[in-house]
């Protein structure tokens, strides 16, 4: 791919880059909203579950817990934590 600044770029550098700027726009959207966050990142799950990085990670692995990856970045849906909150407080 080439750009308008006539620089040319193989489809793994315009791959890194645009995963870089999704990562970087998730990453300014996670931070500017301070109380409804949409998505918790790996610190926040580990804190809210008391659980360690390779406990995380095997949750990950056998799918007990949704996951999108941006970059290097892992983030978890907000929801899945409320429902999942719902239903052990009706049991």
């Amino acid at each position: 791919m080439k750009l308008e600044s006539g620089i040319q770029l193989t489809d793994e550098q315009f791959k890194d880059m645009v995963l870089l700027l999704l990562s970087e726009l998730l990453d300014r959207h996670y931070q500017n909203k301070h109380t409804d966050h949409e998505y918790y990142d790996s610190a926040d799950v580990k804190q809210l579950l008391k659980i360690s990085d390779r406990t995380l990670q095997r949750l990950r692995k056998s799918d007990e817990i949704p996951h999108i990856r941006i970059g290097k970045k892992i983030f978890y849906p907000k929801s899945f934590f409320t429902e999942a909150s719902k239903n052990l407080r009706k049991d």
